[in-house]
Order: C-alpha cells, then structure tokens, then sequence
C-alpha cells in the first residue's frame, strides 16, 4: 500500500474545463479570420450603440427598463430590393470597412457556430412591397466578451450597490434643481418615486424599501376649516441631501451628462 511522505507534492488537478471566460474569448478570436473578425466587430459597435441609446432613453424619461432582448437583436438585413428598404446601420458599418452582403451567411454561420451570436428573422412592413422577412443578429455575452477581447477593451465596471442608476440619478437631480419650493408631481419621472421616496416598496411587499433620498410634502392654500391641498411636491430628505454631498463626485465620473446641482 503507497503511503504519501511530508514532503511528495500533492498532483495538481485538472485545469481542463477550468479556462477564464477572458482566455476563452481571446483564444476564440485568435482562431478568427480577418472577415470574421471585421463582422464580430462591427455587431459589437452596433450592439453597444443599442445599449447607449436605451440607456439615454431610460435616464431622460419615465426609467421604464425595456428588456435586453429586445434591443440587443441588431438588424443586419432586410429580405427585398434595397431600392425600397435602404440599408441597415449594421450594414452601413460594414460597408465602411469595405465588407458587402457576398458571403454574409457564411460568415455569420461561422460566429453562430462558435456560439458568438445568434441568428433570427421577423417581418417588417416596407412600402409598397408589405410584410418582408428581416435578418436579426444578437451578440451572446461570449461574442461581447470575444470582441472586448479583440479591441482591448476592458469590461465594464460594475456600478456600485450603494449608487443610483443614471435615470434615478438623473430624477435625484430634478428634485435637487426644485429645491427648496419643491417639484411638482407632475414633473416626477415614471417610477422613479418607488425607488427614492419615502415609504416606498418597489418590489412589492416584501421587498426592499426605497432609498428614502426624497419626500412628498402637501401645498396646501386657505386657513382653517376652509383649507385645502393644492397639490403635492416633492424635496430632499436630510438623507438625500446626504447622499449627494457624499458622492457627487463619484456621479460625476460616471454619468458626465448629468448636470449636477449645487445644493444651498
């Protein structure tokens, strides 16, 4: 029977299976040609053009979130002459870069089989021809990370847990500019309230409170019995004013367009 010794080294296990995400990607573009690589490119362009214009929607608005799978399915083409349908941005990118529609689907074919994108249709309706197929590709997060791996670029930082996202800082930002008569209620932005006001549970019940960082208040008109609420507002709480103190700076590195007010 073998008996190990104080001083044998214990055998590594396995790495196999182990590979970093990062690693798997940078390998995965190094096994590309130039024309794969070109389209992989350019449906990560395309593919965070879509994310920076939701993301803008989402902070100069209601903060309605719209779901990934809708915008992250990038038209590449549209199934009918392009005298009456134009091209598509991600064409147009392509275009530039001296790559035309020949040859597409096999390169396309190529990066799906590699699980780098995924291919769809659905139909849109282009005048005077009616309903016509159109050609959507999607990056999967294993085609993002392949393309950062390609351009250098590092991934994202993650924002942090006690931070505001853009669109709920963006709304702080809107209470802080009313101050100190207050905004109106009908200047709140969509859901906004749920998550920064007082009192508030915008997962339901059992979920979470909000922030607390504003308060809605009553403008109320008349005296005594004949008093009444004109209508409400909203300020910052002590806590709100807190906040912005505190990492204004912060805010201020990752949300450049968002003007931030200066609190008295």
């Amino acid at each position: 029977m073998m008996q190990s010794r104080p001083d044998d080294v214990p055998p590594k296990p396995s790495s196999k299976g182990r590979t970093h995400p990062s690693v798997r990607a940078a390998e995965i573009w190094e096994g590309l040609n130039d024309r794969q690589r070109i389209y992989l490119t350019a449906c990560y362009q395309e593919d965070q053009e879509a994310e920076r214009q939701v993301t803008a929607a989402r902070a100069a608005a209601s903060g309605k979130r719209i779901p990934a799978a809708e915008w992250r399915k990038v038209p590449f083409t549209i199934k009918a002459d392009p005298e009456f349908t134009g091209y598509t941005a991600l064409q147009d990118r392509l275009r530039v870069l001296g790559e035309h529609d020949a040859g597409a689907g096999q390169t396309f074919k190529a990066l799906a089989t590699r699980g780098l994108v995924m291919l769809s249709e659905d139909q849109v309706e282009v005048f005077p021809l009616g309903f016509v197929p159109r050609v959507l590709v999607e990056l999967t997060r294993l085609g993002r990370a392949c393309a950062r791996a390609g351009l250098g670029e590092a991934l994202p930082p993650r924002r942090p847990a006690h931070l505001l996202s853009e669109w709920l800082w963006s709304s702080l930002m809107k209470v802080a500019s009313a101050e100190p008569d207050g905004l109106s209620e009908d200047d709140m932005w969509g859901r906004s309230r749920f998550y920064l006001g007082t009192g508030y549970r915008p997962n339901g019940p059992r979920g979470a409170g909000s922030r607390g960082l504003i308060d809605e208040f009553p403008v109320t008109e008349g005296e005594g019995e004949e008093a009444f609420v004109r209508e409400y507002r909203w300020r910052l709480t002590d806590a709100g004013r807190q906040h912005i103190t505190q990492y204004r700076d912060a805010y201020r590195d990752m949300y450049p367009n968002v003007p931030i007010v200066e609190l008295a």
